[in-house]
């Protein structure tokens, strides 16, 4: 009989392509994980894996065998928590997808108030980008998404998740941050670093300025980066300026290491999405940490975190 400990192992391990990572992930030795997925091989006399050096690859029937592994896998940590949850005890693993900088600024607050409630609540929150959350959604990799635009998919619910503010930013011996304000037609007289095309900031930036009658395709890009931090340091370096969630650089404009600036007449917001596979069933801590999400006390917290 197949035996649950051996299909966790063979999921990992075919996750993270690699039995050293798989053992850290689990909290195993590496020849404890190499032991298993043996043992399991032998148990279904085939071959689960291609050995190439450290990296492994799944053979066809290892691919075969692994949606089935999940949703054992899956289906044991069910029955698991549905009777804890019975017993008035929220327990379970709860894995987010997070494709906006926001989201990483202000979920690790959020779980940390949650847990303080239900502390056999567990959670890994994965960075990706918004087609990797969607996707890993509608695969059932991850429980919940956190997204700065809807998702395509019907198949991906979404829900406002909370409003989120781009502002201007400048190095602190710029021009603009002696004055603190300035007006739309300026914009296009400064160097700018932006993030990439297909970066929802970079997208909702371009919608709004379009509307006042701002093209972004003629400002002078010195840099096209891929991450809020980046940016910041970058401004804070003095190569530029750029428009970014306030909440992601907080802790830069508390120090004095970069500038706010208000633009006359323009205020920029978007808002943040928190999604789900409407085809998967919720476990016990997912509508737990929803549900405090959207209680007086989770919306505080987010207003805490968002507001000036």
């Amino acid at each position: 009989m197949i035996e649950l400990r051996e299909l966790r192992v063979f999921v990992a391990a075919a996750e993270e392509e690699n039995f050293s990572a798989a053992a850290r992930k689990l909290h195993l030795s590496q020849p404890a994980v190499s032991f298993q997925i043996q043992g399991l091989e032998q148990r279904l006399n085939v071959q689960l894996f291609q050995r190439n050096g450290r990296r492994i690859t799944l053979t066809e029937a290892g691919r075969e065998l692994l949606p089935l592994a999940r949703e054992m896998v899956t289906l044991a940590a069910r029955i698991e928590e549905t009777m804890c949850a019975e017993q008035g005890i929220v327990k379970g693993n709860v894995v987010i997808g997070c494709s906006t900088s926001p989201g990483k600024y202000v979920l690790p607050h959020l779980i940390g108030a949650f847990r303080q409630k239900y502390p056999e609540a567990h959670f890994s929150v994965q960075v990706m980008t918004r087609q990797e959350v969607e996707e890993q959604l509608l695969a059932k990799q991850v429980h919940i998404g956190v997204l700065g635009l809807p998702a395509k998919s019907k198949d991906v619910e979404c829900f406002p998740f909370f409003t989120d503010e781009l502002i201007l930013i400048a190095p602190v011996n710029h021009p603009w941050s002696a004055r603190g304000i300035i007006t739309p037609k300026e914009l296009p007289q400064a160097d700018w670093i932006l993030r990439e095309n297909s970066a929802a900031t970079r997208q909702t930036i371009t919608a709004v300025l379009k509307e006042h009658g701002i093209q972004v395709d003629t400002w002078r890009v010195a840099m096209e980066l891929g991450s809020v931090e980046a940016i910041e340091a970058a401004v804070e370096a003095g190569h530029g300026v750029s428009f970014v969630s306030r909440v992601a650089v907080q802790r830069g404009l508390k120090l004095g290491k970069i500038k706010a600036i208000r633009v006359k007449g323009l205020q920029v917001q978007r808002q943040i999405y928190l999604a789900r596979n409407k085809l998967r069933t919720c476990t016990c801590a997912q509508l737990k940490f929803r549900e405090f999400i959207e209680s007086p006390e989770g919306q505080k917290l987010i207003a805490q975190l968002t507001r000036p």
